[in-house]
């Protein structure tokens, strides 16, 4: 298992899940998720430079580059049926890690779960803040959640996480989609039905990105929906075991 990919040996299962954080998380978002995907499910949790146990690498702000080493990284991995599941930033990463895969000539996963994020093409109008002051920073990571408070009060911690945290605003800050064929990979895009920053009708401009099945869907929550309910893992689990089946021997795909 490469520094990029981490996962606990899944010797029998049927499909692999590619799990990618959001701005400010790493891995161990989706420890939770190991139990309810059950022996049937590989997770595979990517861990970005700058972070836990990459804390001492530079870390990345370039989201292009970003895709290209975490697809390059997942073609070392034993062929397994896989799908990429990405949270806000990590949709953008997600999908532009498909398209790195293509690209390469590697196996395309058998479908995208992108959550809480608009369409690559979709122009954000948001202020900066990658290379704004600390405390700026600080003040948007409070009011839109996601970094614990344990964090963003502890002056120490902060600056020893601002790297990383900067970072990782710089590469969806400075993001830029670039015209390309709709990838064939099924597209499910996921948002939270109380979330204030995405909607529903947000997620709609993905369908244009896939020649696939395309849906969109409000689950119970807000932004960080994903770790409100049981409901994202249950669906992601139902999605990989589809993926599974679709490659059987034998069955249309």
């Amino acid at each position: 298992m490469t520094d990029w990919i981490q996962s606990a040996a899944a010797p029998h299962a049927a499909a692999r899940v590619v799990c990618l954080s959001r701005a400010g998380g790493s891995a161990r978002d989706f420890d939770q998720w190991r139990k309810p995907l059950g022996e049937e499910i590989e997770l595979c949790a990517v861990q970005l430079p700058g972070r836990l146990d990459r804390f001492h690498e530079e870390p990345l702000s370039d989201l292009h580059r970003i895709a290209e080493e975490v697809a390059a990284a997942l073609t070392t991995l034993p062929p397994r049926p896989f799908l990429l599941f990405g949270d806000c930033m990590g949709a953008l990463v997600a999908f532009e890690t498909a398209s790195a895969l293509r690209r390469l000539g590697a196996a395309a996963p058998g479908c995208l779960v992108v959550a809480s994020y608009p369409a690559p093409d979709r122009m954000r109008t948001e202020r900066p803040y990658s290379d704004g002051s600390a405390e700026d920073l600080r003040e948007r990571l409070r009011e839109v959640g996601g970094v614990p408070l344990a964090v963003l009060d502890e002056d120490e911690l902060f600056e020893l996480m601002l790297p990383m945290l900067r970072a990782d605003f710089a590469a969806f800050e400075g993001y830029r989609y670039c015209e390309t064929a709709p990838l064939p990979s099924a597209i499910h895009a996921l948002v939270g039905a109380g979330d204030p920053y995405v909607t529903v009708d947000d997620l709609h401009g993905w369908r244009r990105h896939t020649t696939g099945a395309f849906t969109a869907r409000a689950l119970t929550g807000g932004h960080f929906f994903l770790h409100e309910s049981d409901e994202p893992v249950s669906l992601v689990r139902d999605l990989a075991l589809d993926v599974a089946r679709s490659t059987e021997p034998g069955r249309d795909t």
